[in-house]
């Protein structure tokens, strides 16, 4: 960014002394070596008169929150509605870094308390919000962009193994002893390469949803017994056994994406078994505020010091030495519904999962 980038300012401000004082501040020293002037001020005393500027020619919003017509962050939701992308900077009176937190979580780009003002600050700050709002877009367009282009190779991933899938599913008939064997890892490939496209649709829609989403009633046990057959279906080497302690209706607080918990847990405790026979257990326990789900297995296990790890927690997230996306979405979501989800030993082998979720209170 150069330091002629700024060169128009909306100041909604209904205080001349303050609004003069800033003006000033403005102008006071020059803004770059060729230009004496500094920028162009347009002022406003109203919400009402700010809201209808024409905010493609001006570079940021400098916003008092106590105007006639408009107090506290209303005003400032009020303004990040219509400027269309321009940053704003909250102008406030009080010395309260909560207010400062709170107009950055309504829009604003920074905030700065009228007693502290100084013209160094007063530019370094304009200048600082500008860029970060610019990187704001920039990164918004670029997650935009790719989003699509994710969209778009899933779609072609899942067509393409749909059909692998059907002519694998036609060659059983005609694949001898020897070679059915490695026609069933073909077509298991194939299945997990579709389970995978899935699990990253899932995780997309994480990360372009709200970080704080309005948690509503689901029906745990409905989830499990679809995600239970879907798996049977998938892997009918596998055997599935699924117990409930609990009669009537049984709902938890979720989202629509808790059935990716238990797909992705089921398929990791598929796909990571040795065993010639496969065998998973889900088992829930209902108490008072909370359902407990174990899904337990009869693999290999996990060893203590990656038994974290295999989340994706800690610094390296999706980099760690886990077993990817999955587990990594399985505990982003159990978070966000704030339940808890931890690895235990199984008994006599294999291991333990172990999420447990709030119960739905009206």
């Amino acid at each position: 960014m150069t330091e002629t980038d700024l060169t128009s300012v909306l100041l909604v401000e209904d205080n001349p002394s303050d609004a003069r004082l800033i003006e000033e501040y403005m102008t006071e020293q020059p803004w770059s070596d060729t230009d004496t002037d500094g920028p162009v001020i347009e002022r406003s005393d109203r919400i009402e008169e700010a809201v209808t500027a024409s905010f493609d020619e001006i570079d940021i919003i400098l916003l008092d929150l106590g105007l006639p017509d408009s107090t506290g962050l209303d005003t400032l939701d009020e303004m990040v509605a219509v400027c269309d992308g321009t940053p704003v900077v909250v102008l406030t009176g009080l010395d309260d870094e909560r207010v400062g937190a709170e107009a950055v979580e309504h829009g604003a780009q920074d905030y700065l308390v009228k007693d502290d003002l100084s013209p160094r600050l007063l530019r370094q700050t304009l200048r600082y919000a500008i860029e970060r709002e610019r990187r704001q877009q920039e990164l918004q367009q670029r997650n935009t962009e790719l989003a699509l282009l994710n969209q778009v190779v899933r779609h072609d991933i899942r067509n393409d193994v749909t059909v692998i899938l059907s002519w694998g599913d036609t060659l059983t008939a005609h694949v001898d002893d020897d070679g059915s064997e490695y026609l069933d890892r073909m077509l298991n490939a194939g299945k997990h390469i579709t389970n995978i496209t899935e699990t990253v649709g899932d995780f997309l829609d994480v990360l372009e949803g709200n970080s704080d989403p309005e948690l509503r009633p689901i029906d745990l046990e409905g989830v499990l017994i679809n995600e239970v057959e879907k798996a049977r279906s998938a892997h009918d080497d596998v055997t599935i056994a699924l117990t409930v302690n609990h009669k009537g209706r049984l709902q938890v607080a979720a989202t629509e994406l808790l059935s990716s918990v238990f797909r992705n847990l089921l398929n990791n405790a598929v796909t990571h078994n040795d065993k010639p026979e496969p065998e998973i257990t889900v088992h829930v326990e209902v108490l008072a505020e909370t359902v407990t789900v174990d899904v337990a297995d009869n693999g290999p296990g996990v060893l203590d010091g990656q038994k974290d790890e295999i989340f994706g927690r800690g610094e390296m997230g999706l980099e760690s030495s886990g077993s990817g996306i999955g587990l990594y979405l399985v505990d982003t979501l159990v978070d966000m519904y704030d339940g808890t989800v931890v690895l235990t030993d199984n008994d006599p082998e294999g291991s333990v999962f172990t999420v447990q979720l709030q119960r739905y209170r009206n």
